[in-house]
């Protein structure tokens, strides 16, 4: 008989991505990634899946973590990166048919963006930020053994730093050019901000890229270009389009145009405007948005702890320029599109109640392969043929989980739907207990998204599932302010955080607790960044709860503004005013200005390395509500995790969060409690 999911699948759970089809379309190399409990490490390998014999084999090994797989043009060989030279990230090339590794970098101690092979095979670009010397490891490693205190930065720029990624310290990724036979490399850019989206023209003379090359780029974010960069060096060359954020270019196949995806709302700074794909024609300066009627945003804005935030990802040409392929989220799906290049109506080609996070398409454009997962099912390498403007053939060609979906009882969440006081749908999912029983009463926990403009979905989630086989009922929505469900849904919440977004949770609750099985004196509320301050807004707004979890959240708009690692600009049309002069709309919105109206017991969580949202949030709550003396535990994790700790933070760490949040549902929600 299947057992419980527990904390410790997080060692068993495999995590399959970047799905790369070879060019002649018969073989597929992916990424798997697996956290290692003894080492406290993730580790992650290439495997290569032959498409004739379905024979899957671990490709890579080691105590490493490689990623980004790229076939060569002939399809003979696969670059990669690795930090298999540690602390150094390199990269590396290797036979598909059988040798060694070797790196064809030798770098100096940094971090490697992304790799793209030139089309005539002889080059390979990509994007690296140097670190500087006196913060490589060896010289930190020099510096404690002889007592050194670690030196001061000095601080001129107001976006300085990344959560995830740490601070610039005046370095930002360039682009580069290696020699694939050599490795020789060129570094073809020297800009004051961060290059990226890589796209090589198919005469393999130039390279496209994305900068912010403004006067002042950290207070102009979305002033953001294509540029254009001689294989060899050289002269930068401007691409005419409307200013705006942009990302994932494709050349296209005989070189005339360049898609991205992106905007023009420059204002825009938080994410709300749906992101189009665009062509901007090379031979005559002009760019134009070939969706304009489509209300949904590119990209796969679907969270979850499985992987990272999913993010944009490229548009893909078919061979004869006449379509691109793309992704867009959905309702809660990530799916697959097709549109004419000509422009018009997207087509839905796969990812209905489902998750796709890579995909690509061989040399010929027939052959398909992309990463493919749903709300039972962590994502696998699909592949099927493009034929007729569709997929046919479609299969799964990996198990890696299949050994663990087979001892596990996997809950399948209800589709739900409700509506808001004002008329609005509210969309969402209940995942009930193993063995649920409607003629009974169970304990409630509300999960609430961060981002605040992304979006829950149709994805494999280990904390629901975890949760659910406690014994809870799980509630996760898409209340308004997330994506998925057209840009007016988003907006909505634009400078009115605990507005409309709380009437929607509130109204799926009461619509929950219609159905009769939900104890109401045992409810419980989650959530993490955005979905934290959620949190603090609902047990300030309301004692319905018995109690509450909140996560790196956000406590104090007002304070945030100068503390977040992206500066929160005033003016435009989100909140209003400022942090010094005008800070009345910052404060009328946070939930420390309501902390004496919290009587829930509330366990905060918060990591110190936490740059998006600062520990001093955490701190400013948990100071209130203890001089007021009410309940709340503060658990700080140190510097070693981030704002990502629920998803990608150390193994150990991870494990210890899941334990406090079973320990404190356990103390509160039990039925004697």
């Amino acid at each position: 008989m299947p057992r419980a999911i527990t904390i410790d699948d997080l060692f068993r759970l495999r995590l399959v991505s970047d799905a790369q089809i070879a060019p002649d379309g018969e073989r597929v190399v992916c990424v798997v990634k697996n956290a290692d409990r003894e080492k406290n490490k993730y580790f992650s390998h290439l495997y290569l899946c032959d498409l004739r014999t379905r024979e899957v084999r671990q490709f890579t090994s080691g105590e490493v973590a490689d990623s980004q797989p790229r076939w060569s043009p002939d399809g003979k060989t696969i670059a990669f990166v690795s930090n298999r030279q540690k602390p150094k990230s390199q990269i590396f090339l290797i036979p598909v048919d059988g040798g060694e590794a070797r790196a064809l970098t030798s770098l100096e101690e940094g971090s490697i963006g992304e790799i793209a092979w030139s089309p005539d095979g002889t080059k390979i670009t990509f994007t690296f930020r140097l670190t500087p010397e006196q913060w490589r490891e060896q010289v930190v490693k020099e510096r404690k053994e002889k007592g050194l205190s670690t030196p001061p930065r000095i601080i001129t720029r107001p976006f300085y730093r990344l959560d995830g990624a740490g601070y610039f310290d005046g370095e930002y990724y360039q682009v580069w050019v290696a020699d694939a036979r050599t490795g020789e490399a060129k570094q073809l850019t020297n800009e004051a901000t961060s290059c990226g989206s890589l796209s090589w023209s198919p005469d393999s003379s130039k390279v496209a890229f994305v900068c912010n090359r403004s006067e002042d780029p950290d207070l102009n974010p979305n002033l953001e270009d294509i540029w254009l960069v001689p294989a060899g060096g050289g002269d930068l060359q401007r691409v005419e389009t409307p200013k705006g954020p942009k990302g994932g270019l494709a050349f296209s196949p005989d070189g005339t145009c360049i898609a991205y995806i992106g905007h023009t709302k420059v204002e825009d700074i938080w994410g709300v405007t749906n992101d189009h794909l665009w062509i901007a024609d090379l031979s005559n300066g002009t760019a134009r948005d070939i969706m304009e009627g489509f209300d949904r945003s590119l990209g796969n804005l679907t969270l979850s702890d499985m992987r990272d935030v999913g993010g944009g990802s490229r548009p893909t040409w078919t061979p004869d320029g006449k379509r691109l392929l793309f992704l867009a989220s959905d309702r809660g799906s990530t799916k697959l599109y097709s549109i004419s290049a000509d422009g018009g109506e997207p087509v839905a080609l796969r990812g209905e109640r489902a998750d796709i996070t890579t995909f690509s398409l061989s040399a010929d454009g027939k052959c398909l392969a992309w990463c493919e997962g749903t709300a039972t099912q962590p994502h696998e390498v699909f592949t099927g043929t493009l034929e007729d403007g569709a997929i046919q053939n479609a299969s799964a060609v990996t198990c890696f989980n299949a050994e663990w979906l087979a001892e596990v009882q996997v809950q399948a969440p209800e589709e739900f739907t409700c509506t808001s006081p004002e008329g609005n749908e509210v969309h969402g999912w209940i995942l009930h207990p193993p063995d649920f029983d409607p003629a009974k009463k169970y304990p409630l926990i509300l999960e609430i998204h961060g981002g605040p403009h992304a979006q829950y979905g149709w994805v494999f989630f280990h904390e629901f599932q975890l949760l659910a086989a406690q014994g809870y009922v799980v509630l996760y929505t898409n209340p308004r302010g997330s994506k998925g469900y057209g840009e007016a849904h988003t907006a909505a919440i634009k400078g009115t955080w605990g507005g409309p977004d709380y009437t929607d949770l509130m109204a799926a609750v009461d619509a929950l607790l219609a159905r009769g099985y939900i104890d109401e004196t045992r409810m419980g509320v989650m959530g993490g960044s955005y979905g934290g301050y959620m949190t603090n807004w609902v047990v300030s707004h309301t004692d319905r709860f018995r109690a509450a979890i909140t996560d790196r959240s956000v406590v104090n708009l007002h304070s945030m503004a100068g503390t977040c690692d992206f500066p929160l600009l005033p003016g435009g049309d989100y909140f209003r005013g400022n942090a010094w002069a005008e800070p009345q709309d910052l404060w009328e919105h946070s939930p420390l200005k309501y902390a004496d109206n919290i009587h829930t017991p509330l366990l905060i969580i918060h990591s110190e390395g936490d740059l998006r949202c600062p520990i001093e949030q955490a701190e400013q709550l948990f100071a209130a509500l203890k001089v007021q003396k009410k309940e709340a535990v503060l658990v700080r994790y140190p510097l070693e995790s981030s704002h990502g700790l629920s998803r990608s933070g150390p193994p150990d760490l991870r494990v210890h969060r899941l334990q406090q949040i079973v320990e404190w549902w356990k103390r509160y929600l039990a039925q004697d409690g």
